[in-house]
């Protein structure tokens, strides 16, 4: 059965058709027509995006965990949205971002356009509607910056390190006992008074832990950018009611050492949204925490997740990207956690 015959009559209407594609005015067409990723409605079209992506370019194909549906029940970001566009009976699915950067404003392609077909030519016909008249700026992974490139546009940013993977089995492989002796984690594993508990109700700990990363954000590392939002959207939202996200949260007796939320999608690939621990972290009051478990635990709770995700047969996981100001020394743990890095090229 073809994605088109698993869409209901509704679902096949499609957004846009090519012809009103290049005339159309961009943020009309963006705020009116595009849908939501937060709503339910996208999550078919942004999962049959992201599984021919993964088919056409492997795991540097997928989209980060901010262009999926169940990261949108968690924190709205309505400057991403997906949209289809009808093409000679075909039905070709967009990701569009809407870009704010002082005075420059505009509309981005995340990725090259996919038929529900597979039919290459109206992919292009999509993609040179969006440039004629919706889209100023183009992304693209290694694989498709060569097409894009050949369509004659110049690159105009590089981001290296635009997101970390692993396969899970393979990352499990390398952290065999001798991996865990040198960094420390087989000691841990041992200390009885170190827990790991996945929160299954409400814990005042989402709240502390945030606010003492949020703490040490502004009076260490004295950065503007707190991500206040995302601490506040995963401090609120209702984990415990919701199969796709799954909170780990580290104690040290009483003590809340660490927190990591993956978003599960589709039971398979696992998106770290969360991963804060007690060497980033500013509490009000004194806390006793052995410099041990302070200067290890990094890896302790990357090698105890990880070893969950496997037991419940996840395949892939992405850590997110390492850019800003915390990029050399975020890029240096992510890179020695998993098992790789890939970049992306924005394209003008």
């Amino acid at each position: 059965m073809s994605f088109l015959d698993k869409l209901s009559p509704f679902e096949a209407i499609p957004c846009i058709d090519i012809e009103e594609l290049k005339t159309v005015d961009p943020s009309s067409f963006f705020n009116d027509r595009c849908l939501s990723l937060k709503e339910l409605s996208s999550k078919k079209f942004i999962d049959f995006y992201q599984t021919q992506r993964r088919i056409r370019y492997g795991y540097e194909g997928l989209l980060p965990s901010e262009y999926v549906h169940e990261y949108h029940k968690i924190k709205n970001e309505w400057q991403r949205k997906v949209a289809t566009v009808s093409v000679n009976g075909d039905l070709v699915v967009i990701v569009l971002k809407h870009v704010q950067m002082f005075q420059h404003i505009y509309k981005r392609l995340e990725g090259l356009p996919i038929s529900a077909e597979d039919n290459l030519d109206n992919e292009e016909l999509v993609f040179d509607a969006l440039r004629e008249n919706v889209c100023k700026k183009f992304l693209g992974n290694e694989h498709e910056s060569l097409w894009i490139e050949k369509k004659g546009l110049t690159e105009q940013t590089f981001f290296e390190t635009y997101n970390y993977y692993s396969h899970v089995d393979t990352n499990m492989e390398k952290m065999k006992n001798r991996w865990r002796t040198k960094k420390g984690v087989n000691r841990l594993l041992k200390d009885t008074n170190l827990t790991c508990r996945k929160l299954t109700q409400p814990d005042s700990a989402v709240e502390k832990i945030n606010n003492a990363f949020l703490t040490w954000k502004r009076d260490v590392e004295k950065t503007k950018w707190l991500s206040k939002g995302m601490a506040d959207a995963i401090t609120k939202y209702d984990y415990w009611n919701d199969d796709s996200v799954e909170y780990y949260l580290f104690e040290y007796g009483n003590v809340p050492v660490g927190l990591i939320v993956y978003l599960l999608v589709n039971e398979k690939i696992g998106y770290q949204l969360v991963n804060k621990s007690i060497d980033h972290m500013v509490f009000e009051e004194e806390v006793d925490v052995p410099e041990e478990v302070r200067k290890r635990i990094g890896a302790y709770m990357h090698y105890v997740t990880m070893k969950d995700l496997q037991e419940r047969n996840v395949v892939d996981t992405f850590a997110g990207g390492a850019m800003g100001t915390r990029k050399a020394s975020l890029g240096i743990h992510k890179a020695i956690m998993n098992d790789c890095s890939f970049g992306v090229r924005i394209y003008e």
